[in-house]
């Protein structure tokens, strides 16, 4: 054993310690939120004020603020839990990769998806779907323009783009003329992640997400992203700035929340049982393009426990074009929690859909296998690098022989 645990032991109380300290200060500024979402509850005009005037003092600076702004709905409200509708069609799509990896014994990385159609209503057992795994070795799939590897970021954005792909193809098949809602659900945020990919990569790969969001919003099928235990703070950044006057919006004020301790679901522990947020919208620079389509993100928070003391608050995403539709909105609405209130407070689908996606460590062993075994076929032979090697070697770490 290297890890000193005799060490770490003390660490670990001065933690404890801390924490209990910091629940005094988290409670005095939850608080001051929640008055403050009360004192705004219905101020749009001037919440979005402030909105425009950070956006503003962003563009000067090139200082990234990312927060909320309000819609139509009062901020301090806690939306009731809306009938459930008797027969609906839910999707999900999930992936999982093997990225590359110089040490392995070739450069390679596959992409798995897993999806899966619950049919409400119907008596029908759930349909899974696993489309075919995805295996890149060309140099042009596993190196970038400059001969690098390419980065964890490219490969989990072409993993996006596979799981959003599933949701399009299978939508349509599900759509009934009789007008029965289809569901399309993915876990993470709504818009593609794409910061970590070059300026041309970005808009390529934005291009072709917002084609396929507007083939599943052309279908009639409806859209939700849900991200569980959200660490956000974009409702936050918006009670900063009711907090100050409009005046003294700037960027050192903006780069300095005295709120940055808490997170968003700290706002809204007084949902009940079933009940969501207001609907907000997400305000964040790169998001033209999704505007532009109408699928600029709006999100609210759920809380899908049925007990009164234990609230599990998730944050949902919507396409700005859902949001129109206040009855689709409570479609949505019920169903997350019809679907939550299946498996442990998290969406059915979506953990079905994980299990359908992850690769397990046997399974990439497996596939290694197969690459060395095909390599040697080639008259190719295959080896780990010795930085690879020694680490098998310390960690006693099974592997086939090679």
């Amino acid at each position: 054993m290297t890890l000193a645990l005799n060490e770490i032991s003390p660490q670990v109380r001065a933690m404890g310690s801390s924490l209990q300290s910091h629940l005094a200060r988290r409670d005095e500024a939850k608080a001051t939120l929640l008055a403050l979402l009360k004192e705004y509850s219905t101020a749009y005009s001037a919440l979005n004020d402030r909105v425009v005037r950070a956006a503003q003092v962003q563009q000067q600076q090139r200082f990234d603020w990312v927060g909320a702004a309000p819609t139509n709905e009062p901020l301090a409200e806690a939306i009731s839990l809306p009938a459930s509708v008797k027969t609906i069609t839910v999707i999900a799509s999930d992936g999982s990769q093997i990225l590359p990896d110089q040490h392995a014994i070739t450069l390679y990385y596959l992409i798995n998806v897993g999806s899966i159609v619950y049919q409400h209503g119907s008596g029908l057992k759930p349909i899974t779907h696993n489309p075919k795994p995805v295996l890149c070795y060309e140099p042009d799939d596993v190196l970038d323009d400059q001969g690098r590897v390419i980065s964890t970021g490219e490969v989990n954005v072409r993993r996006d783009l596979a799981e959003l792909q599933v949701l399009a193809d299978l939508a349509p098949q599900y759509i009934k003329p009789d007008g029965e809602p289809v569901i399309t659900l993915m876990d993470g945020q709504l818009n593609l992640r794409v910061i970590d990919l070059s300026y041309q990569r970005q808009q390529e790969c934005q291009r072709a997400y917002i084609k396929m969001l507007n083939q599943l919003r052309d279908s009639g099928a409806l859209m939700a992203a849900y991200i569980d235990r959200p660490r956000s703070t974009f409702v936050i950044s918006l009670m900063q700035l009711a907090s100050l006057d409009i005046k003294a919006i700037n960027e050192s004020s903006l780069r300095h929340n005295p709120f940055r301790h808490l997170t968003d679901i700290d706002i809204f522990q007084f949902l009940g049982p079933g009940e969501r947020s207001a609907m907000f919208s997400l305000k964040a620079k790169g998001m033209d393009s999704y505007s532009q389509a109408r699928q600029a993100t709006h999100f609210f928070y759920l809380n899908v426990s049925p007990s009164l003391n234990l609230p599990i608050l998730a944050r949902v995403e919507v396409p700005a074009w859902l949001v129109t539709h206040s009855s689709l909105i409570d479609t949505l609405h019920a169903t997350l929690v019809r679907q939550a209130r299946l498996a442990g407070n998290y969406p059915y689908v979506l953990a079905r859909a994980h299990e359908l996606a992850i690769i397990s460590p046997e399974e990439r062993q497996a596939v290694e296998m197969m690459l060395a075994v095909e390599m040697r076929r080639q008259g190719i032979l295959p080896h780990l690098s010795a930085k690879q090697s020694n680490k098998n070697l310390l960690t006693g770490r099974e592997s086939f022989r090679l």
